[in-house]
């Protein structure tokens, strides 16, 4: 990856060579996104970085949802970052590095414009020590904005995007529109992903991945139990849920290693 130390006004930005030199140690990031809210892209996120952990891979969580972060809710993340000489160490739980906006505002709301976001997914990219990694998965808030923009401009050579949608016609209209933007921005696409899925024979999604040509990696049944308890559900519990289950089968079918 070659990042041009400037900004988007020409300057030069520091933060560029250091973001660069944090990502030649991760193996794959993997952007977890979805056009709309409400399809679950926190809880795959953070269910898919305990899978991946659990089958000896090095694993770490960045959350840039900045209005909604839910990674340290969900994973159940007490520590602080601690600073070290390498930048920010995260937290870890289970063998997972977490790194959120949620673990210095803590639960507090952040009133963000469209450049002070960028600034943040910046700093964390550039200050986050993460050391060696197999994979990072990154969840993102809904939409094609600054977060999802600022991430795919550093990640373009070992960086992939997962789009997660629901079978509801407007889920995955607007999924088909975010897989435009992410070919537009040349971002590789791994997969589509239907979650709180209905008939997979009959999916909106998979006409969706085969009329844009990218792969449909299967759909996720909705589970009783997460609508019932949602974040209350303990690390264990989570990863013996049907979702977590059937989770485990499209990261495989996505070629990671579960």
């Amino acid at each position: 990856m070659s990042c041009s130390p400037r900004d988007s006004e020409g300057q030069l930005d520091y933060r560029d060579p250091l973001i660069e030199e944090n990502l030649k140690k991760i193996s794959q990031v993997i952007l977890i996104t979805g056009g709309k809210g409400g399809v679950g892209k926190s809880l795959i996120a953070s269910t898919a970085a305990l899978l991946l952990s659990r089958s000896s891979n090095r694993t770490g969580l960045l959350d840039l949802d900045l209005h909604g972060p839910s990674s340290c809710l969900l994973l159940g993340v007490e520590g602080r970052p601690v600073e070290s000489g390498e930048g920010l160490v995260p937290p870890v739980v289970e063998g997972v590095k977490v790194m959120s906006i949620d673990l210095f505002s803590r639960g507090r709301p952040l009133p963000l414009t469209g450049r002070a976001k960028e600034e943040i997914v910046k700093e964390m990219l550039a200050l986050t020590s993460y050391g060696r990694l197999d994979y990072l998965l990154v969840d993102l808030p809904p939409g094609t904005g600054d977060e999802l923009l600022t991430a795919a401009k550093y990640v373009k050579s070992n960086g992939r995007a997962l789009v997660v949608t629901t079978p509801t016609h407007l889920a995955v209209n607007v999924a088909g529109r975010l897989i435009d933007i992410l070919n537009s921005v040349s971002l590789k696409i791994i997969g589509l992903v239907e979650n709180m899925s209905i008939s997979d024979l009959q999916s909106p999604s998979r006409e969706l991945a085969r009329a844009k040509g990218v792969a449909f990696l299967g759909g996720i049944p909705l589970d009783p139990l997460l609508n019932s308890r949602g974040g209350s559900l303990e690390r264990c519990e989570l990863l013996s849920t049907r979702f977590a289950e059937a989770l485990k089968q499209v990261l495989r079918n996505a070629g990671l290693r579960v």
